[in-house]
């Protein structure tokens, strides 16, 4: 059922699977450009008696787009609100790419409110400063020369190649994209002191594995996990080995 709710003063919309019996809630973040669809095939194949929760973060899906540039600090307070007016207890937050940055935040900040941490192909470390130039020069140079329709397929492939594809494809986000991707979680990951799930798929090019291992390296209790023959969307990529390892994880 989808639902919406007033969190910091932003409009959200979230998937609720409810549960009769009191326990766990797992709490769902998608990455950048997604929404909180992509979980709907995880949710529903969870065969457990645990409630659900998916939302789209502000900027995304049906959530309601914020009127100037955010900070994963203020991605993770809007999911602290969220989770307190909801008065969810027991929080397993799961969190994807750009998702698990805010999982990351929201631990490190607001340590009281989540129980277990599972990170999916998770970013976290900041993006270059060669490479966030690049994202500048784009913007200014892509529009006028890729304006012709026949230019739209080079145009993709082009923002791809040079790691500017996100960036222009939410023009409405493009100084809070320069905002997350600048700032390094390293030391809000030292602080975590939740259990922590970590996991990313063999083949992922966007958090490759050596992400994820440094990643377990700085967070003190933590375990990291490979899900083979899997790319950045891992959980779609395996759906039976990623809901086994987070059911194992979260002891259901």
């Amino acid at each position: 059922m989808t639902e919406q709710l007033i969190a910091k003063n932003l409009l959200l919309s979230y998937i609720n699977k409810p549960c009769a019996e009191q326990g766990k809630t797992l709490v769902f973040l998608h990455g950048w450009r997604s929404s909180k669809e992509v979980w709907q095939a995880v949710v529903k194949s969870l065969k457990l008696k645990v409630e659900s929760y998916a939302l789209d973060l502000p900027g995304f899906g049906a959530s309601q787009v914020p009127t100037r540039p955010m900070t994963i600090g203020d991605y993770a307070d809007v999911v602290a609100d969220f989770i307190k007016k909801l008065e969810l207890k027991n929080v397993v937050l799961v969190g994807h790419s750009f998702g698990g940055r805010v999982g990351i935040k929201l631990a490190s900040q607001h340590p009281e409110i989540i129980s277990k941490l599972v990170l999916v192909d998770s970013a976290g470390f900041a993006i270059s400063s060669a490479k966030k130039n690049v994202f500048g020069v784009a913007a200014k140079i892509a529009k006028p020369f890729f304006k012709p329709k026949f230019m739209q397929e080079l145009r993709k492939k082009i923002y791809k190649h040079i790691g500017a594809e996100d960036y222009l494809a939410t023009p409405q986000l493009q100084q809070t994209f320069i905002n997350i991707t600048s700032e390094d979680l390293s030391t809000d990951m030292k602080k975590i002191t939740c259990p922590t799930l970590i996991i990313t798929g063999e083949n992922d090019q966007d958090t490759p594995v050596e992400f994820g291992k440094k990643m377990q390296s700085l967070i003190s209790n933590s375990q990291f996990q490979i899900l083979a023959n899997a790319g950045h969307f891992s959980f779609l990529d395996k759906p039976e080995e990623f809901i086994n390892a987070l059911s194992s994880f979260i002891g259901l």
